[in-house]
């Protein structure tokens, strides 16, 4: 694009030029006045400007246009996955034991594996915390549950049975994850908190009580069934932390026997993180939960801590006896102790 706007640009002033020179000859014979040389050159050279201008513009619109048809095509041509639009079984499987055993993975496009032997087990009811610096894949991990990567090496087992062998429709009953970029759907906010459970009608606005979003629900035209967002007509936004809320709302109402929270909090301040964390744990009391967090503050809250380092567990234990170990978890504890003192 810059080399034919620039070549363009060339040719115009080329023309300009030519039309200059040759109008040089009448006037220096008188068969033109030197004011009409003036106005003639003076108005060439106003409409090759005015015609380079748009002439640059337009060059620009296409190229611009032909980078977002490159997106477009990719997207159109992209293979959809079979059992795609499979909606999650009514009722989840109850999850007793899940083990990662030995597991290997790397992303089709990368060259290196980000989970490297992974191995651990989660028991039922208990509430993990999975930490780590950022890379070591702790979000892998919530991928390769949910069966979005199904592509790896070793085995995912739910009681013993490999998370391949499962269909898609209990995979997805199994797991409710409310991820750091959690999807914020412009539609009525009972809808998006129904979007949680799709089998269960009328416990919105208990799972709306349960995630605090009372006030929020109170302060909208058309309480929980106002539009959320400004796409549709009435439509209301709502704050940053409101939406986390409906988040974890749609994980509240869902049925899931396992709720993983990846770093969804990232945008609050460490002390509203760990009161929100605080919160689901309690409203998660007797339910497996995983919570995924740089920030260590929260992970006190955990039955366990796992410490994933290059694809592996490093540590394992409780806050205190981590601590005592002095090891990798103990040093990011301490490092961040120091940001907040």
């Amino acid at each position: 694009m810059f080399l034919i706007t620039k070549g363009s640009s060339m040719i115009l002033a080329l023309i300009s030029l030519l039309v200059a020179l040759t109008l040089i000859g009448p006037v220096v014979h008188g068969q033109m006045t030197a004011g009409m040389f003036m106005g003639i050159i003076s108005a060439v050279f106003g409409m090759i400007q005015k015609l380079g201008f748009q002439m640059s513009r337009s060059l620009e619109n296409i190229s611009r246009v032909g980078e977002y048809m490159k997106d477009l095509t990719a997207f159109v041509s992209l293979s959809e996955e079979k059992d795609a639009l499979t909606e999650p079984d009514a009722e989840p499987i109850a999850i007793d034991l899940l083990e990662f055993r030995n597991v290997r993975f790397r992303y089709p496009s990368g060259d290196r594996y980000i989970l490297d032997g992974l191995s651990f087990k989660l028991e039922a009811g208990r509430h993990y915390a999975f930490v780590g610096k950022n890379g070591a894949g702790k979000t892998t991990i919530t991928k390769l549950l949910t069966g979005l990567y199904p592509e790896y090496e070793g085995e995912i087992l739910i009681n013993g049975t490999e998370l391949r062998e499962y269909s898609a429709g209990a995979v997805k009953a199994m797991f409710s994850v409310v991820y750091q970029d959690f999807a914020k759907y412009y539609i009525g906010m009972k809808d998006n908190i129904a979007l949680g459970n799709i089998h269960i009608k009328g416990k919105e606005r208990e799972a709306a009580h349960l995630a605090g979003l009372d006030e929020a629900i109170d302060r909208l035209r058309d309480g929980i069934d106002t539009p959320l967002g400004k796409i549709l007509k009435d439509g209301q936004d709502i704050s940053g932390g409101q939406w986390q809320r409906v988040a974890i709302a749609r994980s509240l109402i869902s049925q899931a026997p396992v709720r993983i929270l990846d770093e969804p909090t990232s945008a609050l301040d460490p002390i509203s993180e760990s009161l929100l964390y605080s919160e689901f744990e309690k409203l998660m009391d007797g339910k497996t939960t995983v919570f995924i967090s740089h920030r260590l503050g929260s992970t006190k809250l955990a039955d366990e801590i796992l410490v994933i380092d290059a694809g592996k567990v490093t540590e394992r234990g409780t806050h205190e006896a981590l601590m005592a170990q002095k090891g990798r978890y103990a040093e990011m504890f301490e490092t961040q102790r120091e940001w907040y003192q």
